[in-house]
């Protein structure tokens, strides 16, 4: 009979350290009624559970050995390391047109090798998932698809509140599970939300188009006001050159002034000159009028004193300092004797006129004159 030692296993996983297992139990070896002392090779991370001839299990973990074999009958090698299983499965909802998807993940790993080989399981992830949805089928049961959150906290904590999973079979187990809708359920959902997004794009759309268009508003507005506080101002400058120039009214010169303040220097020296001839040619009507001969007092008298308030209208902002207008009971009534004013104003010293370019020159209407006819 061969020895322990070199009896081929009856049952082996070829299972090797990275090796997938739904099975803990990787070898299986009989041994005979005669045993022989001896190690069988194992990996440190194995326990060797051992069966006696009275149905016992007697667990031996790395590197402890029996020291005889004859007084078993079986030994089972059983791996302890960890291992991750990653599933899914369904669970009903208060509908039975619709069950909920749930991921599951355990990391289960043998605690107890002699219960785990009594106990006779082959399909670790089987065991633990039938556990968790007899746990959870109940649970699930009292929601709607579309409450898959509050299933999922209700679910985790029921089960953690119940036995551990898997130790009966003498399992210690690490899990954690997520619930979501079923397909068609998520599926109906996208294109609701997809809907939504599309309306909701939509009225931002326009929401922001208005905003744009109270935007481009208020530019346009502002631009206007602008436009209003510019002619504004422009006509506040005309009006001021206006006021400044009120002896000749000259609107022209105003605007263009206006628009040339540059040229202010030669339209003021252009229009003094202008003003001194027209001042001239109306002292010497005045004077041709005063000292008219062969004319009689009483015809004079009218014509004099209105000569007098022309002289007063035209000089009494233009006379210098010192001299005033003449004073109309100094002029002697004789019929041959007038009181004639001087031939000339002295003018106040300005700088010679220069004329303008005939293209920026306005027209001025000549001033009204006073006459002997005016009287009339």
């Amino acid at each position: 009979m061969d020895s322990p030692l070199h009896r081929s296993a009856d049952w082996d996983q070829q299972a090797h350290r990275h090796t997938p297992l739904v099975d803990p139990v990787v070898t299986v070896r009989q041994i005979g009624r005669i045993g022989l002392p001896g190690r069988i090779p194992t990996r440190i991370d194995h326990a060797l559970v051992y069966t006696t001839r009275r149905g016992g299990f007697e667990t031996f973990l790395s590197p402890h050995r029996p020291r005889r074999l004859s007084r078993y009958t079986a030994v089972y090698e059983v791996d302890m390391g960890v291992h991750p299983v990653r599933a899914r499965i369904l669970l009903p909802s208060d509908n039975d047109a619709h069950e909920f998807e749930v991921s599951v993940e355990f990391d289960w790993q043998v605690s107890d090798p002699a219960q785990f080989v009594r106990s006779g399981h082959r399909d670790v992830p089987r065991l633990l998932l039938g556990e968790l949805e007899q746990a959870a089928r109940a649970v699930t049961r009292g929601f709607r698809i579309t409450d898959s959150a509050e299933a999922e906290g209700e679910v985790l904590t029921v089960v953690r509140q119940g036995k551990p999973l898997g130790e009966a079979a003498g399992l210690r187990v690490l899990w954690t599970v997520r619930l979501r809708r079923d397909e068609e359920n998520v599926g109906h959902a996208r294109r609701l939300q997809a809907i939504e997004h599309a309306a909701t794009e939509e009225i931002r759309t326009q929401q922001w188009g208005a905003h744009a268009d109270q935007e481009r508003t208020a530019r346009v507005h502002a631009q206007h006001e602008q436009r209003l506080q510019l002619h504004e101002y422009e006509a506040r400058r005309i009006a001021f050159y206006r006021d400044y120039l009120a002896g000749d009214g000259i609107d022209a010169w105003a605007m263009h002034l206006a628009q040339h303040p540059e040229d202010s220097a030669k339209a003021l020296s252009h229009l003094r000159q202008e003003q001194r001839d027209r001042l001239q040619a109306q002292m010497e009507l005045i004077k041709e009028m005063l000292t008219k001969a062969g004319t009689e007092p009483f015809e004079l008298e009218g014509p004099r004193r209105l000569a007098i308030e022309a002289f007063h209208a035209v000089f009494g902002q233009h006379v210098p300092a010192g001299q005033g207008p003449p004073d109309p009971d100094a002029v002697d009534p004789g019929p041959a004797v007038g009181v004639a004013p001087p031939a000339s104003v002295p003018a106040p010293s300005l700088p010679p006129a220069e004329a303008l370019p005939s293209s920026q020159t306005p027209p001025v209407p000549p001033a009204p004159l006073a006459g002997p006819d005016s009287a009339r």
